[in-house]
């Protein structure tokens, strides 16, 4: 006596497919925070490079020594919200918004310990710590529709 199994892998289709669309799903939203991630890291960087490259031009001039400028964390928290607009659509506040959020501090006597970190500076430097939600769709059905991810940038003239 043989059993007819004819229809048994489209009946298995139907039942896997919700499955499979729903890690498929995740993958792809993991590696767009993961690709996110390293833009939010990326315009921290930046930001923190080019306020350490802002010099104070008063006492290069005088001693020929490096110094961070009166408004090294400003210029730091205007390139941070300049860098991040180039993927606002992403982000879950404005990008001026996470950048005003961001705790920078600019350490100009050295050594120095960063609180926050733990970091030792051994030169006058620049530091963005920044937690900064991004959309999340893909998870909103399940969790939450935001993921916040939290970046360090250190940067020191030399």
């Amino acid at each position: 006596m043989r059993r007819d199994e004819r229809g048994s892998a489209a009946i298995l289709v139907v039942v896997l497919l919700p499955l499979l669309l729903t890690i498929v799903t995740g993958v792809v939203q993991l590696g767009a925070i993961r690709l996110l991630a390293a833009r939010i890291a990326s315009a921290a960087d930046l930001a923190t490079l080019a306020a350490a490259d802002d010099q104070d031009a008063a006492e290069l001039s005088r001693t020929g020594a490096l110094r961070l400028a009166p408004d090294a964390e400003e210029v730091a928290r205007t390139y941070f919200a300049l860098n991040l607009r180039q993927i606002a659509p992403h982000l879950a506040i404005a990008p001026e918004d996470a950048a005003a959020q961001a705790d920078v501090a600019a350490f100009r006597t050295v050594p120095a310990v960063d609180p926050v970190t733990g970091w030792r500076y051994d030169h006058p430097t620049v530091r963005i710590v920044a937690s900064v939600p991004v959309r999340t769709p893909a998870f909103g059905i399940a969790f939450s529709p935001t993921t916040v991810l939290t970046v360090r940038a250190a940067s020191a003239p030399r």
